[in-house]
């Protein structure tokens, strides 16, 4: 059971998470698939780790596919082929989550409360769709993820949808925060900047970060300028290919840090 596994994957890591801030839980998450959110969910698990040292836990609820899992499996596989040595230690927990039911996945919620503070960040990597039984509604309705990213595309189903997912779940006291994701560079700035606007004027938070559309996104270990990888944060190719990316990045840690500092001045 997923909420056992919780505990034994955590156990090692208790010591080494910063004892002195609190957990922080996120997802990128679009209600549809092919939008990226695993690859950012994957890149900002490994920016947060291995770029700034924190201690991550990623929970894969995307079954059957878990690409996320079957990523951290094939990079594995290919550093045992290419005789390269590592220690698996230093690498972040991976879980397939398979208890999806709504009791197993509130009990997954409470479990978590639990141990706040034991692990910098949870991240959850969440199949492309959105209902009441899906885990990502009710963990929103639980109140369990501090933040959801919605990556936007300039189309107007997707910003439609995109502009429609963000108020069901401000509806529901779910913070989130969107993001331009592949831009092509052939639009004119001015149009995104029109979008922003129509986005805020609407109560909803976007980043003015924007993320190029490029190749190397899709491109895992074993190509050359790969971005995605589960066992390293490839930070020299991101800064040349997608720049984006980082800024992007820094600003949501920014921004959950803010408000972890806000709640403990209403604590105090």
């Amino acid at each position: 059971m997923i909420y056992i596994i919780i505990i034994i994957v955590l156990f090692p890591i208790f010591v080494q998470a910063d004892q002195n801030n609190e957990m922080t839980v996120l997802s990128f998450f679009s209600a549809k698939g092919g939008t990226g959110k695993t690859t950012f969910n994957m890149l900002f698990a490994s920016f947060l780790q291995y770029k700034l040292g924190k201690k991550v836990l990623v929970l894969d609820f995307d079954r059957p596919e878990y690409n996320f899992s079957y990523t951290r499996k094939r990079e594995i596989a290919i550093l045992d082929n290419e005789g390269k040595d590592y220690d698996t230690n230093n690498f972040y927990p991976v879980e397939e989550v398979e208890v999806l039911n709504e009791s197993g996945i509130i009990k997954i919620a409470d479990m978590m409360k639990d141990v706040s503070g034991e692990v910098d960040y949870i991240i959850m990597d969440f199949p492309g769709s959105f209902s009441e039984s899906d885990a990502v509604c009710i963990l929103a309705m639980k109140q369990t993820i501090d933040i959801i990213i919605i990556p936007v595309e300039l189309d107007g189903m997707n910003i439609a949808s995109s502009k429609a997912l963000a108020q069901i779940f401000h509806e529901c006291g779910q913070k989130t925060l969107l993001f331009f994701n592949r831009v092509h560079g052939k639009e004119k700035p001015e149009l995104y900047e029109e979008l922003r606007e129509w986005f805020e004027e609407n109560s909803i938070a976007i980043s003015s970060n924007r993320i190029r559309n490029t190749l190397s996104m899709k491109r895992e270990m074993g190509n050359t300028g790969y971005l995605r990888s589960t066992t390293c944060f490839p930070e020299k190719v991101i800064k040349e290919k997608n720049p984006g990316i980082l800024n992007l990045f820094n600003e949501i840690v920014g921004y959950e840090e803010r408000e972890m500092e806000q709640k403990s001045r209403l604590v105090d």
